[in-house]
């Protein structure tokens, strides 16, 4: 029986003071939030940009730095407007969740404009109790808890902790939340796209495991690399394998249908050769629940010889 582990909230968190935070450091990690901490609103402005949907949800104190190159005692809230308005901005890519923690009178006891404009007002106490902050994280799950990405990843851990592990880069993850969130093609451009970003996480699976010597580079066919993976079998030793053997002969005809299949309709669509037989989406289906199946055994892999 597989044990499931909790569900993780990862949110970018902006304060100044973030590194010296532990008792909301503590607490948060407590109720499964992973806290990402930027002190300057120029520094997150571009994480958020380049891998918002990696997060679930933004916490913004109320006063901290602008650029990396400020010190001293934050004493305006221009920062939160910058990142505030970036979050909007950024909604066509991801409608984040956000929320003001603050322990700032100015904000928690005292009305704020950016406060009123875009979170009504409502401000989390940095300084209260364990209860407030409690609150504060369930309402980070709870709508967390309704985007896509989200779900996918709750509903998938065996399959997203390959990224958590750091055993295929963070980049990979954005596909695999396509695969899982994107309807079925209606399309033939549709259609390229899903088998291509198929194609594309096997090639990544088999790219990163030359990273730890079960692949060598100079292996360049993909029929010589499942060789290898099988253990190099050979007629003139009957067929039995005379290396290490990384895969059953079923993860083996699992490789081979996902790439000969997605190669061959992707050459076709890209020749506009339309007048081929054309895989339906119950083939779709099934290559995109094979490449998560191969996903998994990536991960055993992986772990094994590491």
């Amino acid at each position: 029986m597989i044990k499931m582990k909790n569900k993780t909230y990862r949110v970018i968190w902006f304060d100044d003071e973030y590194d010296s935070l532990t008792r909301i450091q503590e607490h948060a990690h407590l109720n499964d939030i992973k806290l990402t901490g930027f002190k300057n609103s120029a520094s997150g402005i571009n994480e958020l940009r380049t891998n918002i949907r990696y997060y679930d949800a933004a916490l913004l104190d109320g006063l901290f730095y602008k650029t990396p190159e400020e010190k001293g005692t934050p004493t305006k809230d221009d920062a939160l407007g910058e990142v505030a308005r970036e979050l909007i901005r950024l909604e066509g890519v991801k409608k984040l969740p956000w929320f003001i923690l603050s322990g700032q009178a100015s904000f928690t006891k005292e009305k704020n404009r950016f406060a009123e404009a875009f979170q009504e007002g409502l401000v989390y106490d940095k300084l209260g109790n364990e209860e407030h902050l409690d609150e504060l994280w369930e309402r980070i799950k709870s709508e967390s808890d309704l985007l896509p990405e989200t779900q996918a990843r709750h509903n998938n851990p065996e399959i997203f902790e390959i990224f958590d592990l750091g055993y295929l880069p963070h980049e990979m993850e954005e596909n695999i939340l396509d695969l899982i969130n994107k309807p079925l093609p209606s399309s033939n451009s549709e259609l390229k796209e899903i088998l291509t970003i198929i194609r594309s996480v096997q090639e990544s699976c088999l790219y990163n495991l030359e990273g730890i010597s079960v692949l060598n580079s100079s292996l360049n066919s993909f029929s010589s690399k499942l060789k290898h993976l099988s253990g190099n079998p050979s007629r003139d030793r009957n067929w039995e394998p005379v290396t290490p053997v990384y895969q059953t002969k079923e993860i083996k005809n699992l490789h081979e249908w996902i790439y000969y299949t997605c190669g061959t309709y992707i050459h076709y669509l890209e020749q506009h050769q339309n007048e081929k037989y054309t895989i339906s989406n119950y083939a779709v289906e099934s290559l995109r629940n094979g490449v998560l199946e191969i996903l998994l055994w990536f991960k055993g892999v992986y772990a094994d010889n590491i």
